[in-house]
């Protein structure tokens, strides 16, 4: 199930002259929690059998190590090696520098 955007908080008239909320405002809560229901519910589904990174093969790991979009920490499970690795290190646009993508190996 995907979860629903969230519109943007705005400011509005939250309730009517007798305390109820305004139709724009039970909107807004409504959706404010399906949008954390299913956030709870996709967090409490997805980590009870521990933490899964995505799978990916060497190939597909070394494009993200010099691109500028993929954040430092994200990590993959090596497919080819067997083994968990990490981007620690932007790559360098000018001079070019690529990026790092460690290892985690054990002894």
């Amino acid at each position: 199930m995907t979860i629903p955007n969230l519109p943007p908080f705005f400011n509005m008239i939250y309730t009517k002259e007798n305390g109820e909320l305004t139709p724009n405002a039970q909107l807004y809560n409504d959706l404010m929690y399906q949008v954390l229901n299913e956030l709870l519910n996709s967090f409490n589904n997805n980590f009870d059998n521990g933490l899964q990174v995505p799978n990916k093969t060497t190939a597909e790991i070394t494009v993200y190590r010099d691109d500028q979009i993929t954040p430092l920490g994200t990590t993959w499970y090596n497919t080819n090696l067997n083994k968990l690795q990490v981007k620690t290190k932007m790559a360098i646009i000018i001079p070019p520098t690529p990026g790092t993508i460690e290892t985690v190996t054990s002894t």
